[in-house]
């Protein structure tokens, strides 16, 4: 059967985590490292289009609505055709990746990602877009229990992590919404996207799993973008 391609790269870094953890090399790891590992499995993937390859830091023309001065937005991967005359955009693959622990892996910066993705996915719908966030697992499991993937209440109206499809449909009554989506929301709708109601993902890890004995001490896991509603976010409101 074919593996998916959110648990292909979910589980080829949690397995390049504990092999590096076992060759006593883990004080190395960082984001850097993990967006190294993350390239080096994205260039494993066939290529659809001739000429397509991996490239970093993409300035995916999805993410740079509006002509702005400075560095452009750029996407983390993308397995893409690219060159002189080549729109950039229509990648095969795109991903978002965070290493937890990390100064830049907060919620607020997470849930830009899936954004940034959402935005990509309702532009190119035949585009792949993913998430991966892989580190320790005391600092995985810190995040995945909290926002913005798990809210408080009795329904958890988060991005969810159970391996099942989940709908967040952005919600500004939701107080754990207003208080670690809204200044992201302000800031994209400012810089010209038009921010989604809602978008569909589904996740795919964690790995690898955790022993009885907690002996596992490093992870990955993945989300796939899979829809984004037409429906656009009255942005004002927030």
């Amino acid at each position: 059967m074919k593996m998916h391609i959110a648990r292909r790269i979910s589980e080829a870094i949690g397995s390049w985590l504990h092999m590096e953890f076992c060759c006593y090399r883990a004080g190395l790891f960082s984001e850097s490292s993990l967006k190294a590992a993350v390239g080096q499995v994205l260039s494993s993937f066939p290529i659809q289009v001739k000429g397509e390859r991996v490239h970093a830091d993409f300035p995916h023309e999805l993410l740079n609505p509006s002509a702005q001065p400075g560095r452009k937005r750029e996407l983390d991967f993308a397995l893409v055709l690219t060159g002189k005359g080549i729109p950039k955009r229509n990648a095969q693959i795109a991903v978002e990746a965070k290493w937890a622990g990390s100064s830049h892996c907060t919620p607020s910066n997470i849930f830009q990602d899936f954004l940034r993705l959402s935005e990509i996915k309702r532009g190119d719908p035949n585009t792949v877009c993913i998430f991966v966030l892989a580190g320790s697992h005391r600092q995985i499991l810190k995040l995945l229990t909290g926002m913005p993937f798990t809210t408080s209440g009795k329904t958890n109206a988060g991005i969810g992590s159970s391996g099942n499809e989940k709908k967040l449909k952005l919600n500004r009554s939701n107080m754990d919404h207003q208080n670690f989506f809204s200044e992201t929301i302000k800031s994209l709708s400012s810089a010209g996207f038009t921010v989604p109601e809602s978008f569909v993902c589904q996740s795919h890890g964690l790995h690898p799993l955790q022993t009885p004995g907690g002996t596992v001490d490093f992870q990955a896991i993945a989300w796939e973008v899979k829809s984004v509603s037409a429906a656009n976010l009255n942005n004002t409101a927030w």
